[in-house]
């Protein structure tokens, strides 16, 4: 991820520090979030470095570096959803330079939509609009002391322009997706006959307004008629764009 002396490494979960030393290597200022306060008494015995700050804390709760360039995360598998909204909103407040973490491997899969129909879903098409998410490698269980019950997989999440998408686009692509997603059997035309209100909020839509862009998508010949009328692991990211885009002016 090219670290210098300029980079400020965010490292959740550093364990024994054994990453944490070859971060230093490379001249970059490092901050180490730990819950464990064993580890902390460790890490402060074991490494001395006036470029390494450490944090004894929930990642979750504490305050995050806003000059972070890059963040490598070790995390339990059971809050990788909610570290991965609060690298989001730091990418859209302070624009990172990459993201490494080590995930369980289906949920790495779901992260970098490996098989397109069987992966798609919200987290991976949410991710999509500011990151390039690649699989590095998988790691056995066998690599682990004590061995996890699953595998894992390190994936590597490179900042991206997505072009010409507005704010408004952003978050209404990613609440049609999560809205659709919950009904995936469905085909996308019979999930937007349920109103969905957190959609409608986004486009300060009423009820009957919604109706009206409803009858407008269904009766359109063209792209947006035939989006509708898919489930949605069968649209790409730039189709949720494309519908959110049409709703956004059919409104």
């Amino acid at each position: 991820m090219g670290l210098n002396q300029e980079s400020h490494v965010l490292e959740i979960g550093p364990g024994p520090g054994t990453l944490t030393r070859s971060l230093l290597k490379t001249g970059a200022r490092v901050t180490s979030i730990e819950i464990s306060a064993d580890a902390c008494d460790f890490l402060r015995e074991e490494i001395k470095s006036d470029k390494f700050s450490l944090v004894q804390s929930d990642a979750l709760k504490s305050p995050w570096p806003e000059e972070t360039t890059h963040i490598i995360a070790n995390i339990p598998y059971g809050i990788s959803s909610p570290i991965l909204r609060r690298i989001q909103d730091l990418h859209q407040s302070s624009a990172l330079m990459g993201v490494c973490l080590l995930v369980q491997r289906e949920f790495g899969n779901r992260m970098t939509m490996k098989i397109p129909s069987k992966d798609r879903g919200p987290l991976g098409i949410s991710l999509w609009f500011d990151f390039d998410c690649q699989k590095v490698q998988d790691v056995p269980r066998s690599y682990f002391r004590p061995q996890p019950d699953v595998e894992s997989s390190i994936i590597t999440m490179m900042p991206v322009n997505r072009g010409p998408i507005t704010p408004s686009e952003r978050s209404l692509g990613i609440a049609l997706s999560s809205w659709c997603f919950a009904r995936r059997r469905r085909k996308i035309r019979t999930s937007l006959r349920y109103r969905p209100r957190s959609v409608m909020r986004l486009i300060k839509a009423s009820t009957a307004e919604w109706d009206r862009i409803l009858i407008n998508l269904e009766t359109n010949d063209n792209d947006l008629g035939r989006i509708i009328q898919m489930r949605p692991e069968d649209l790409s990211p730039p189709q949720w764009i494309e519908l959110a885009k049409g709703i956004s002016s059919t409104k």
